[in-house]
């Protein structure tokens, strides 16, 4: 007999927002609270280049809580630049704006490599 394949999924969280019950997946990774400062070049429709100034509000190995200039739309892929503390150089990464409103977005990684990933990981678990 063979079995169907098991796939787990994130932990779902019920919550009531203005009257409303809300279902949402639980986070993947727990966010690190960091502030420090970024740039974004910002890839915008027909092919412009828009640069903008943030600082991180949050960090996890798997995207970004930002504090932007501008703002930006949900779905616009950036090249994320953070400035590492304690003289530790740059990190650049490209990214999507999942969420945003207003001056604040969250985005999310795209294919970080091992050594990003690793770099992430030891910025969050600092």
């Amino acid at each position: 007999m063979q079995r169907a394949p098991i796939f787990l999924e994130p932990e779902r969280r019920r919550a009531t927002h203005a009257g409303r019950v809300v279902t949402r997946c639980a986070r993947l990774f727990a966010r690190r609270s960091l502030d420090i400062r970024a740039s974004l070049i910002a890839f915008v429709a027909g092919g412009e280049e828009l640069q903008v100034q943030a600082r991180t509000c949050d960090l996890s190995p798997s995207g970004a809580g930002l504090t932007l200039t501008r703002p930006l739309p949900t779905g616009t892929l950036v090249l994320l630049t953070l400035r590492l503390p304690g003289g530790m150089g740059c990190l650049s990464l490209k990214a999507i704006v999942a969420r945003g409103k207003g001056y604040r977005a969250g985005v999310h990684f795209v294919a970080p490599t091992p050594e990003q990933r690793l770099l992430l990981g030891e910025l969050c678990c600092a």
